[in-house]
């Protein structure tokens, strides 16, 4: 938009030709007719997709009797109740005849904001092209342009341009409104939100993809504020984090913003108890924030014992709720973040598998009791549900078992975890970090001899980068966009479990694919197909009686029969040694 006259000078130099015509419309009063515009209104710096209405607010009366117009300008129905000519004349006139002067105070972000929130009606640009939009059917005025991003994450500030009426040459000119907002270009700021987090425990690492039960995760949100300044008169913005099978250290979360605020006055931390949080900043302080301004929260979140599934899927959300739009700031719009975790489970129900294996047994690792040539002791057999052709027989109950984190490669200090197979031979670890693990057996059942072999355990997790689209219903999140109602998409990236498998010993034991959605439209993923494979690592028991340990009580028996031994011998040597010298 090129450069013109400010506003208020033109209006001076329309109320002195107005003046000066005064006299020779006294004897015969002809109305001012109403100029024909011939210049376009323009606001640029638009992104593509974005709308813009304009609305007039104050409009061009010339001399009239109406004791309310300020130089020949007059605000209009509703925006009066803003712009009474008091404010009308300290915004296009001030008071030159004051000692100083005092200057005319243009558009300010104060009066910006309280008349954008009276915008109603308005008539859409003629034409948006090239980042600028065209309004041909402006008469004289000043006009308030309101641009809807097609972006939601973007804010724009109102634009005020102006048709001013030029009385000696009968046409009209644009010129930029002064102030505050002195050029019609419309200034605009993004809000932003992302979440990642780090297991702590780092016994995996994979910036917590996979985790164990028990694991502190590390979260950290990052997002912004926009310049909402004056404009906005009551401004929202708050970051709201849910947790699913984590519990909140709610002393652990820690906020970063801008020197001098004060908690509790500019901003509040709510815990949800232990399931979230909600971090809320007052209207006050949103009305200072001129630019984008970042914020940071950091928090600790402990795996709980409900993500001990076969696959658990630790759905995190991070949502910002803020005003969006100066006209209707109670209309609030949402930016998502989320991250995944995955939890795992050997010889588990098939839960979080998906519709195909939803409640069927996997079968990583199975006890079988067998004699001292290698064969099943009974005849019993057990089939794998995830793969008919995989069985085992001779199911052994009872038998002791102990897993090894990765540090503990011989097995000698306290397991992480201990368990017992069930009547069907399978041995079931709930709530494992992917990566490597050491097993052994603590004790074998009555009748069995204790198998001390050590084997190795791996389970290894794949991901993929999947673009979830949901909608807000005002409530809750949705996976299909509501038939009524207003509900606000958000598009996001989230990592989800493409694959796991479990090996034993370096054998393929089980290999899970999912091969998800093409739209996944929540994040509880959906998995369309999953190809199972299944190979029952047979851990064997051989019936016999147990040796004692050559180590802890076993190692005592010895030692104190040896010494029953050896006192008794040398009481019999004593003795006989008496005998004889009686002789």
């Amino acid at each position: 938009m090129k450069t013109f006259k400010k506003f208020a000078a033109l209006l001076v130099a329309a109320l002195m030709v107005l003046a000066m015509a005064v006299p020779a419309m006294a004897d015969d009063p002809v109305p001012t007719p109403a100029p024909t515009y011939d210049y376009p209104l323009t606001v640029t710096g638009l992104s593509e997709g974005d709308t813009v209405k304009f609305y007039k607010i104050v409009e061009w009366v010339g001399e009239t009797s109406d004791s309310s117009d300020v130089s020949g300008w007059k605000a209009i129905a509703p925006y009066n109740t803003v712009l009474t000519k008091a404010v009308l004349t300290s915004m296009l006139v001030g008071d030159p005849n004051a000692s100083p002067s005092v200057a005319p105070t243009g558009m300010t972000s104060d009066l910006a904001g309280k008349i954008a929130a009276l915008a109603t009606g308005g008539e859409d640009a003629t034409s948006i092209s090239g980042g600028t939009a065209t309004y041909n059917n402006a008469t004289s005025g000043m006009y308030l342009a309101l641009v809807t991003p097609k972006d939601a994450n973007t804010i724009y500030n109102p634009v005020f341009v102006s048709a001013d009426y030029n009385k000696e040459t009968g046409h009209e000119g644009t010129a930029a409104v002064t102030g505050q907002f002195a050029d019609s270009v419309a200034k605009k700021s993004t809000v932003t939100v992302s979440k990642t987090a780090e297991n702590t425990s780092d016994y995996n690492s994979d910036h917590a993809k996979t985790t164990a039960v028990g694991d502190t995760v590390t979260f950290t949100v990052n997002t912004q504020i926009p310049g909402y300044g004056n404009v906005y008169t009551t401004p929202h913005f708050d970051v709201v984090d849910t947790l699913t099978d984590l519990k909140l250290k709610a002393d652990t979360v820690t906020v970063t913003v801008p020197a001098g605020l004060t908690k509790g006055t500019d901003y509040t931390v709510t815990p949800d108890g232990t399931e979230g949080y909600r971090l809320s900043f007052s209207a006050a302080y949103l009305k200072t924030v001129k630019t984008a301004t970042p914020v940071t929260i950091t928090y600790d979140a402990e795996v709980t014992s409900s993500a001990a599934l076969a696959i658990n899927e630790e759905s995190n959300d991070v949502y910002v709720e803020y005003s969006h739009n100066p006209n209707s700031q109670s209309d609030y719009d949402v930016k998502k973040d989320t991250t995944q975790h995955y939890t795992f489970t050997l010889d588990a129900e098939g839960a979080g598998l998906g519709s195909k294996l939803n409640g069927k047994k996997t079968s990583e690792l199975v006890k079988i009791g067998v004699d001292a040539a290698g064969n099943p002791i009974t005849t019993t057999t057990e089939t794998s549900e995830i793969t008919s052709s995989e069985s085992w027989k001779g199911p052994l109950q009872n038998a002791q078992f102990g897993i090894w984190k990765s540090t503990d490669s011989g097995c000698t200090g306290t397991p992480f975890m201990t368990a017992s197979t069930g009547e069907d031979g399978r041995l079931t670890f709930a709530g494992l970090d992917a990566g490597t693990y050491y097993l052994k057996e603590i004790s074998a059942p009555d009748g069995y001899v204790t198998n001390t072999t050590i084997h190795t355990v791996v389970i290894a997790a794949q991901t993929d980068s999947v673009k979830v689209t949901e909608w807000w219903n005002g409530s809750a999140w949705v996976s299909e966009k509501p038939a009524t109602g207003t509900a606000k998409e958000v598009t996001y990236d989230t990592d989800v479990l493409k694959s796991y498998t479990v090996k034993v010993d370096g054998e393929d034991t089980a290999t899970y694919t999912f091969t998800n959605a093409a739209t996944a439209n929540d994040n509880d993923i959906k998995w369309e197909t999953v190809e199972a494979v299944e190979k029952p690592f047979e851990l064997e028991n051989v019936k016999g009686t147990e040796l004692p340990s050559t180590g802890g009580m076993g190692t005592t028996i010895l030692y104190v029969a040896g010494s029953i031994l050896v006192l008794a011998a040398g009481i019999l040597l004593v003795t006989k040694r008496r005998m004889n010298a009686e002789d």
